[in-house]
């Protein structure tokens, strides 16, 4: 009898993996619900792929119920009795999925690209995510096998693809004579896969996040498009709404989020924040290796061409961090040359952040498994969103509605 998931893990061989598929996506949901409904979604497949990787020196039944019940012996198990359902669409290496755990709810479906991402979501989840969304939503896929493929929530969350809406996307774009916002056929258009499972499956709420630019791009006829879908095509009731992070946080960090009601919730406000922004210093580690601090070329190139980009008035600039206030933004570069924060230090030159204090910049726990190398850390964090204002909102969510057994929605008075 198996008594942790890393007992199953490792019968499985998923170390040995380098990338990780759907396979590993479906044997892993189908454990991850094996105790309930859920796992018809999951089964057919999973239990083929499960036959395939139990040795056959082992007893393998057609349910494969020996192997449990077990302990999920991972940071962050989904909790044992959820007020509620989601489904984590793009789901990087977990920001929603942390905040939606904390405030009772239970990850159904996953769904993440990059390979990277994907494991550091597992070592956290004890999951891996499903890899291209349009696998779920192409023309290929009836109406019939999609509702049947993604589990019924009642929270839909998504970090949709950002780089065709934000500023930097906008302008590199333009600059290659490339296609940006819904024109990108790769991934500005990934919002109509969302829509495509929201008319079928109609979760209660769906929660979405943005680049702060969403709105204004293409004189807000980007926004306007998804505010028409929402509203007059699927009946929700769409909030919207920018927030800093920085008093959750220390870091600027201005994002874009959209909740939707399938029914009126004028209860429903975004959360606020009384007090000042935090203090970058609350999150810096003591000790830091020398790895982190940047050489001597690489800082005299982010003097010079701070001087020659302010004295032309544009272009990036890069100073020291003051401690005393929250962080610039944290990107996915970050990791390339640190110019978005670089850390001042007594008779040297500035360092970059740790991955842990990355981390920390977007508030994650301590208790959260980072990749075991710098570069995907950087990436995944850049990324991410900022746990605690993703929580906040979702606590707001929680507090004005109740769900029921059919996936249906009623608002608390």
């Amino acid at each position: 009898m198996y008594r942790n998931y890393s007992d199953i893990k490792s019968l499985l061989n998923f170390d040995k993996d380098r990338k990780f598929t759907n396979e590993h996506a479906y044997i892993t949901h189908y454990l991850q619900n094996s105790i309930n409904g859920v796992s018809k979604s999951f089964e057919k497949l999973a239990t083929k792929y499960l036959l395939q990787r139990i040795p056959d020196s082992y007893i393998r039944e057609p349910d494969y119920q020996y192997l449990v019940p077990f302990n999920w012996d991972v940071p962050f198990p989904s909790p044992i009795k959820p007020n509620f359902k989601f489904i984590d669409l793009f789901a990087g290496i977990g920001g929603f999925r942390i905040a939606l755990q904390n405030v009772g709810g239970k990850c159904v479906f996953s769904s993440e690209i990059d390979n990277s991402a994907k494991k550091t979501y597992e070592q956290n989840f004890g999951e891996y995510p499903f890899g291209d969304l349009r696998e779920f939503t192409n023309d290929e896929i009836s109406d019939f096998e999609l509702n049947r493929l993604i589990p019924d929530h009642e929270i839909l969350a998504a970090g949709f693809p950002c780089q065709p809406f934000s500023l930097a996307g906008v302008s590199a774009r333009n600059h290659l004579g490339l296609a940006h916002g819904f024109q990108d056929l790769k991934q500005g258009n990934l919002f109509f896969d969302i829509a495509r499972i929201i008319s079928i499956k109609k979760p209660a709420v769906v929660f979405l996040e943005n680049v702060k630019n969403f709105k204004t791009h293409d004189d807000g006829k980007t926004f306007q498009t998804v505010k028409s879908i929402m509203e007059d095509e699927l009946g929700y009731d769409l909030h919207h709404t920018i927030i800093n992070a920085e008093k959750w946080v220390p870091q600027k960090r201005e994002r874009f989020f959209m909740v939707c009601f399938r029914k009126e919730n004028k209860k429903f406000k975004f959360p606020e924040l009384e007090g000042e922004p935090r203090r970058l210093k609350e999150i810096l580690e003591k000790e830091v290796s020398e790895e982190y601090t940047i050489s001597d070329k690489l800082w005299e190139g982010h003097k010079r061409r701070t001087k020659n980009n302010l004295a032309r008035g544009t272009g990036f600039t890069a100073f020291e961090a003051n401690l005393e206030k929250p962080s610039n933004t944290i990107v996915a570069r970050y990791g390339k040359d640190g110019k978005e924060c670089l850390i001042p230090q007594e008779n040297k030159n500035p360092r970059k952040l740790t991955p842990r204090e990355c981390a920390r910049l977007q508030g994650y726990p301590e208790s959260f498994k980072l990749p075991s190398s710098n570069a995907p850390a950087y990436r995944q964090f850049g990324n991410s969103v900022a746990v605690p204002v993703i929580q906040a909102i979702a606590q707001e969510i929680i507090d004005t509605v109740r769900f029921n057994k059919n996936n249906e929605v009623s608002i608390i008075p």
